[in-house]
């Protein structure tokens, strides 16, 4: 008996490196985008999440947080100067007062304008709590504490540490080289006006910066 034989051509070894070489130009794209597209993402991550950013967020929320809230008839912005404060003026001719920090006072439980009288609340009672933004040196930081005797933030022109006030460090590398008068409020007839602005850069040591302009204006007036 004779088998019928069928005669198979093999693969040589230049076809199957072809082959190999042309099934890899696709994959190389694909490794390429796909590589790029994780470098992209790793730079966009870096750049919202780097330090500047994140303190630009945690200060322009406390500032805004506690200025709507506070008394809009009794808050300071001071000067610094040597560690001496001064009440801010603006000079002549002008209506803007500017300085190195601000005091906001308002209510621990709140302030309510529709039940706030003269029997339930005091004229002398302008807040029971305080907070003090302040430049130190780069360093923006705030102080939380309460106000004794109508004594709040500052005491004979320096910060009030005696009541042992809760200090919180909002941001550092402030750019005080391009203006370190981060705070300012309009006064008229030497009233302010209830509205503190924040105006101020956060400038890293890659030379990255956030530019941080933002307003409170202060809701609660009493006395009224």
């Amino acid at each position: 008996m004779e088998w019928n034989r069928k005669r198979y051509r093999g693969v040589t070894l230049v076809e199957v490196v072809v082959t190999m070489a042309v099934a890899a130009i696709p994959l190389l794209a694909v490794g390429t985008l796909l590589v790029g597209a994780q470098n992209s993402w790793e730079q966009t991550y870096a750049t919202v999440h780097k330090p500047i950013r994140e303190d630009a967020s945690i200060l322009t929320t406390a500032f805004t947080t506690v200025g709507r809230k506070s008394n809009r008839s009794l808050y300071f912005v001071y000067r610094i100067n040597n560690g001496a404060y001064t009440v801010a003026t603006p000079p002549i001719g002008s209506t803007l007062a500017e300085g190195q920090a601000v005091e906001f006072r308002y209510w621990s439980d709140g302030f309510d304008e529709a039940t706030a009288t003269l029997k339930s609340l005091e004229t002398t009672n302008t807040g029971t709590d305080y907070a003090l933004f302040y430049l130190d040196g780069t360093t923006l930081k705030v102080d939380y504490g309460k106000v004794v005797g109508g004594v709040g933030a500052v005491s004979g022109g320096q910060r009030n540490t005696a009541g042992m006030p809760t200090t919180v460090i909002l941001a550092e590398d402030v750019d005080i080289q391009t203006n370190d008068k981060i705070f300012s409020h309009t006064v008229i007839s030497g009233a302010g006006q209830g509205c503190v602005r924040l105006n101020t850069t956060l400038k890293d040591e890659d030379g990255d910066s956030v530019e941080i302009k933002t307003a409170a204006l202060c809701r609660a007036v009493w006395p009224r």
